[in-house]
């Protein structure tokens, strides 16, 4: 029977490349080199008589053969993982959680302990995504991203959309007005490097931005911090900034809002706990969140 199978450590290096696309990606995986990767799957297509990956320019790519394999290869894997971890008792409770580093932050952090008070079983392990991560690579239970998360192991659902506000602290907004011409003279546009999110909104209002007067942050929680503190004012999230909306410690300075492409809040959970009642029920809590 065994003879069928090829070996298990080049089964292991494919299913880790398939979930990354990437060998340097699986080698981290699996603490081994990424010249042992490529060696584990080269064997692996020998031995299969198909080609699994190939190369579109530097981009890693799976075979529509490659495409199929993978699928059922982590199926099988996943199947072994979920068997072994209910033979060892390891608990359903514990969720591993990615999220993205601001919304951790400032609104998921502070948010769990009225959810473990509901459901103390629940076991929730937090981790902040950065833009850097291979997210799919990181074997999370349950991520909550700004994008769909495509991949062969996740299904992905979107939460909710999200819309952009240009919005100050309660003093500063007294100052401002609601003209945006007003608003380049008067104060700071705070915005995060690379995206530029001004310079979109200024060009759906047909206005003219001023570049000298932008002041760039690297993380969005800068940018909320430096809002709050009345350095000037930015493009942020409805969803992000709602309790301080409410609060009154932020004010829109118009209610025109930018809206991006696919831009929202997107719930993914691993296949292998498709059936599991904690995702629905972290689902529900996160839709109350948002």
């Amino acid at each position: 029977m065994f003879r069928k199978l090829p070996p298990l450590k080049s089964l292991l290096a494919f299913a880790a490349a398939s979930r990354s696309q990437s060998f340097s990606h699986a080698a981290k995986e699996l603490y081994i080199t990424q010249s042992a990767v490529s060696h584990q799957i080269k064997n692996l297509e020998e031995f299969l008589g198909h080609k699994l990956f190939y190369r579109e320019g530097k981009v890693l790519k799976l075979s529509i053969e490659g495409q199929l394999y993978a699928q059922k290869v982590n199926q099988s894997i996943e199947q072994l993982i979920s068997a072994t971890q209910e033979l060892i008792g390891q608990p359903d409770n514990v969720l591993q959680l990615g999220v993205s580093s601001t919304f951790a932050i400032h609104r998921i952090a502070p948010e769990l302990d009225g959810l473990y008070q509901q459901h103390n079983e629940l076991d929730i392990r937090l981790r902040m995504l950065s833009c850097s991560d291979v997210i799919t690579a990181l074997d999370l239970d349950v991520i909550l991203y700004d994008h769909p998360i495509e991949h062969i192991s996740y299904e992905c659902i979107q939460l909710k959309k999200e819309v952009y506000y240009p919005v100050a602290n309660a003093e500063l907004a007294k100052k401002l007005g609601t003209y945006p011409i007003e608003w380049q003279e008067k104060t700071t546009l705070i915005d995060i490097e690379t995206v530029d999110l001004w310079r979109d909104w200024f060009k759906e209002q047909g206005l003219e931005l001023v570049d000298s007067n932008i002041q760039y942050f690297l993380h969005s929680i800068l940018i909320l911090k430096a809002v709050l503190a009345g350095q000037g004012i930015a493009l942020l999230g409805e969803t992000l900034i709602s309790n301080e909306l409410k609060s009154g410690d932020l004010v829109k300075l118009i209610d025109t809002p930018v809206v991006f492409p696919n831009d929202g809040f997107y719930f993914a959970w691993h296949k292998r706990r498709k059936n599991d009642a904690n995702i629905r029920l972290l689902k529900n809590w996160l839709i109350g969140l948002l």
